[in-house]
């Protein structure tokens, strides 16, 4: 019996390597996950009919059950491995560990599918990343519940547009890109094209905010100045003898009304349970307008006119600031 190139054989072990651990832990369809198991026993049984081929590279696939990271959050354990190894070849800074729920002044969070540099035939492209934009700081964690990052990189230099020309299925229309001239360009994925667009009016709000450009509310109309005159021919117009300027008459005098106009009525903050919230985590001010609190504090909301970026104004304990609405959440449920 003539023996198996070694090309073959190499190819096979990588592909049994990809089905067991590639795709361990990775979200599958019944069907797709009854395939997988067929796929390898079919491994199993080339291996044992030709031991003598595969004598080097078998091993005991048993001893590797379900043991991945609890964090992954769907992604698989060699991918899981590439996010600080990618940001070493880059020559990145890394900051000191910091937990997801420790972050301070988050003008935006949530999940999002990153694009990885360099990925293999049986890696996975996109990642599932729970990322946050912390100051001027884009952090990304393998779930909310992690102790440490997984990376991060500062935005000042960079710029944030949405691109719909990173992905060919359903979602090309939710990616978005930061990049920066001579430095690594980060792509990200959103569930949505709404979500994908929030996170670049964010991200471009605290890059315009770094340069002391602060971004005009939407409504606000630019005022273009009409000039119907165009050039002045002096001849039409007929000269005038100067007269003495009347003397302005005196202002009325005023009359203060009968009644005074009623003041608008107070709220009571006792039963005005729609806008209490409580704080989900720990939050400390970097300003003097920003509102402190700990996580479980009541806070009374007496704006929401600032939404539109992130954030809210608060009352706790008789001080009024502004915070951060990601951190808060309903105290009553009506």
């Amino acid at each position: 019996m003539r023996p198996i190139p070694e090309e073959l054989t190499t190819l096979i072990a990588d592909l049994e390597s990809f089905l067991c651990d590639g795709l361990k832990g990775e979200n599958l369809s019944k069907k797709a996950k009854e395939k997988k198991e067929a796929f390898i026993k079919r491994i199993k049984e080339v291996k044992l009919s030709f031991p003598q081929d595969f004598k080097d590279k078998s091993g005991d696939d048993s001893e590797e059950e379900e043991e991945f990271d609890s964090n992954n959050d769907g992604g698989s354990l060699q991918s899981e491995r590439t996010d600080k190894d990618e940001e070493a070849c880059e020559g990145a800074q890394q900051s000191p560990p910091v937990a997801a729920q420790d972050l301070t002044s988050v003008f935006k969070a949530g999940y999002l599918e990153k694009r990885r540099k360099d990925h293999s035939f049986f890696g996975t492209e996109w990642q599932k990343r729970w990322c946050a934009l912390s100051h001027n700081i884009f952090y990304y964690y393998g779930s909310e519940k992690d102790k440490q990052q997984k990376g991060e990189f500062n935005i000042d230099g960079y710029t944030v547009k949405m691109n719909s020309t990173l992905r060919k299925d359903s979602k090309k229309d939710c990616c978005f890109e930061i990049s920066a001239p001579d430095k690594r360009v980060y792509q990200f994925c959103a569930s949505s094209t709404k979500e994908a667009e929030e996170w670049v009016k964010q991200i471009d709000f605290v890059l315009k905010d770094m340069t002391g450009i602060i971004p005009e509310d939407e409504d606000e109309l630019e005022q273009e100045v009409y000039d119907d005159v165009g050039a002045i021919d002096e001849d039409i117009y007929e000269e005038l003898p100067e007269e003495e300027m009347p003397t302005p008459a005196k202002p009325p005098p005023k009359v203060e009304p009968v009644s005074k106009p009623a003041p608008p009525a107070a709220v009571d903050k006792s039963t005005d349970y729609p806008n209490y919230y409580q704080g989900i985590w720990d939050c400390t001010g970097d300003f003097p307008d920003e509102l402190s609190f700990k996580r479980g504090d009541a806070i009374y909301i007496l704006s929401k006119e600032y939404q539109n970026f992130g954030w809210w104004v608060g009352e706790k304990n008789g001080s009024i600031g502004i915070v951060p609405k990601d951190y808060l959440m309903e105290l009553y449920i009506l």
